[in-house]
C-alpha cells in the first residue's frame, strides 16, 4: 500500500512538473511551484527527486528512448541517439523513401506523448544534446555524400553546424505549434519539410557541387 501511495505521489509530481516546464521553460521552472502544485512541501519533493535536472530527466527519458528506437528502426540500427557515428553507409537514395515513415512515426510519438515531446524539444537541456548529436551525424553524412569541401575543415564544420541547426530548429518550431495542427496536418508538414531539406543535398550528392 505504501508503495502504491508513493507511486501516486510521484505521478502527481511529474504532472505538476510538466505543466511548470511548459509554462515557464527549463531555466525558469521552480521546484517550489512544482511542490505547491503537487500539494506537498518542497522538502518532500526533494525526497522524490534530488534536483530539477533529475526531475526533468524522469519526464523526458521515456520520450528520448522512444525517439532513439524510432531512429534505429528507420535506419536499420545504423544510427542511434546514444552513440557517435563514425560511419553510416546510408545513401540519399535509401533515405528518401523513409521520409514518409519518419514523418508518420514522429507524429504518432507526438500524439502519444505530447507534453513529453514538447518538453524534450523545447524546454530541456537534452534538446542541446540532440542538436550536438545532429551536428556530428551530419558531419559523417556530409563526408559520405561528398556534400561540402571537407578538405577545408573550417568551412566544412561551419556548414555542418548551419544545416543541422536549421533542421533541428525547424522541427522545434513544428513542435511549438503542434497544438494548432491535427495529426494529419502535422504529419504532412513534417513530410514536406524533411523532403525539402533532403532536396537541398541531392545536387551536391550527385556530383554537381562546385
Amino acid at each position: 500500500m505504501a508503495q502504491v501511495l508513493k507511486e501516486i505521489q510521484r505521478d502527481k509530481i511529474l504532472e505538476a512538473a510538466k505543466q511548470e516546464l511548459l509554462q515557464y521553460g527549463y531555466r525558469d521552472a521552480s521546484m517550489r511551484r512544482i511542490a505547491a502544485q503537487a500539494k506537498m512541501t518542497v522538502g518532500n519533493l526533494y525526497r522524490y527527486f534530488e534536483s530539477k535536472d533529475q526531475l526533468i530527466q524522469a519526464i523526458t527519458s521515456p520520450a528520448l528512448t522512444q525517439l532513439d528506437q524510432l531512429v534505429r528502426s528507420l535506419t536499420d540500427d545504423r544510427i542511434s541517439l546514444n552513440q557517435t557515428n563514425t560511419s553510416v553507409g546510408l545513401s540519399i537514395g535509401e533515405l528518401r523513401p523513409k521520409i514518409d515513415r519518419l514523418a508518420r512515426d514522429l507524429t504518432e510519438l507526438s500524439v502519444r506523448m505530447p507534453q513529453e515531446m514538447r518538453i524534450l524539444m523545447l524546454h530541456s537541456d537534452l534538446s542541446e544534446q540532440i542538436s550536438s548529436w545532429l551536428v556530428s551525424l551530419l558531419e559523417v553524412l556530409a563526408k559520405e555524400w561528398a556534400l561540402f569541401p571537407f578538405n577545408r575543415d573550417a568551412e566544412f564544420h561551419v556548414l555542418c553546424r548551419m544545416f543541422s541547426a536549421s533542421l533541428f530548429q525547424g522541427v522545434r518550431e513544428v513542435f511549438s505549434q503542434a497544438g494548432e495542427l491535427d495529426p494529419d496536418q502535422l504529419c504532412e508538414v513534417l513530410r514536406i519539410y524533411f523532403g525539402l531539406f533532403l532536396n537541398m543535398f541531392s545536387p551536391a550528392a550527385k556530383g554537381d557541387q562546385r
